[in-house]
């Protein structure tokens, strides 16, 4: 007995040191070397402080010695409701030491992106990656204005690269900015963030799907696709938002969400306005899917941008035909 005694002691101070190391791990100081940003050298080195602490005090959060309202004066009000929320829902920690990311100059220094600071997640029961990479996007005050989650199999140079004009090569990458934070709305549950995409008057259809968002000049007034190839169901706003987290969101611990195979395209004479086409990928504990999106949005405005239309669809009109820009009479200002 006495020697039973000594070897459960024995087990429990051997699995006190593995809890130990973990827990000291998970505590391990992340560097952050941000390759490029050599010409704001002041800039660089404020994101690059400010990401180690951020990255320590996730991992600290989540081995139980910290809470991540220590850092809650880095972030922007919605970034970091966004961060919080990735971080608690998936147990994110840190999946290197050391990190060089990219770091990207956006509107002229206005901002600058840090692109591909992977860390590990615990997928729960969906299909994803335990390893995700995270874009965090700063101010030039060093204030983190955005989080989220890289689109997965695309080059994001090569597509900005396609635009026409200077111009559209800076739409695009706003484009795809605004992909990367509309997948990470539905991954963390960002209810508020979706408030803001659709108005109040906004037209939403589920199934294969039609949505518009309406804005006071009523630009979207007719589709020239055929009503056989529109199956609808109508819901409001609210029915549509409030039946998202009844059910995705209550339901499932983690949801994924994946956007592939892009195509932007821009309207032949209205230069703001934009057909976004991708194939969805919906993976999540109690429902998947796969199938086509397209999104006609509005870029007046590069801060708030504007989906007048959202078609959804699991195989092409026809055996041939999946929505585009072209499908719209658009009528509006010029």
């Amino acid at each position: 007995m006495q020697r039973l005694s000594k070897m459960k002691s024995v087990v429990r101070l051997g699995c006190m040191a593995l809890l130990l190391s973990a827990v000291a791990s998970s505590q391990v100081k992340v560097t952050v070397a941000p390759i490029g940003g050599d010409d704001v050298p002041v800039i660089k080195q404020r994101i690059a402080s400010t990401l180690e602490t951020v990255l320590l005090e996730m991992n600290r959060a989540q081995a139980g010695s910290s809470s991540l309202e220590t850092v809650k004066r880095f972030f922007a009000a919605d970034a970091y409701a966004t961060f919080v929320s990735f971080a608690t829902q998936n147990k994110a920690v840190t999946a290197r030491k050391a990190y060089e990311p990219q770091m990207i100059d956006r509107m002229h220094g206005k901002f600058y992106d840090i692109r591909s600071i992977m860390v590990k997640i615990d997928p729960g029961e969906t299909e994803s990656s335990a390893v995700q990479s995270l874009i965090f996007t700063f101010s030039r005050t060093g204030e983190i204005t955005s989080v989220r989650s890289m689109l997965p199999k695309y080059d994001y140079q090569m597509i900005i690269a396609r635009g026409e004009t200077t111009q559209d090569s800076i739409m695009r990458g706003t484009i795809l900015d605004f992909m990367e934070q509309f997948r990470m709305a539905y991954n963390t549950k960002n209810s508020a963030f979706l408030e803001k995409v659709y108005s109040e008057d906004a037209l939403i259809y589920v199934g294969t799907v039609l949505e518009e968002k309406r804005n006071a000049d009523d630009m979207m007034r007719r589709s020239l696709l055929s009503q056989p190839r529109i199956k609808l169901i109508q819901q409001s706003k609210r029915e549509y938002l409030d039946g998202l987290k009844r059910r995705a969101f209550a339901r499932n611990a983690f949801i994924n969400v994946r956007f592939d195979e892009f195509t932007i395209v821009r309207h032949e004479k209205l230069h703001w306005l934009y057909g976004i086409s991708c194939q969805q990928q919906w993976n999540s504990s109690t429902y998947s899917d796969k199938g086509y999106l397209f999104l006609m949005m509005d870029f007046r405005s590069l801060t708030e941008p504007v989906i007048h239309v959202r078609t959804w669809q699991t195989k092409a009109f026809d055996g041939e035909h999946y929505v585009n820009l072209d499908d719209f009479e658009v009528v509006g200002p010029q």
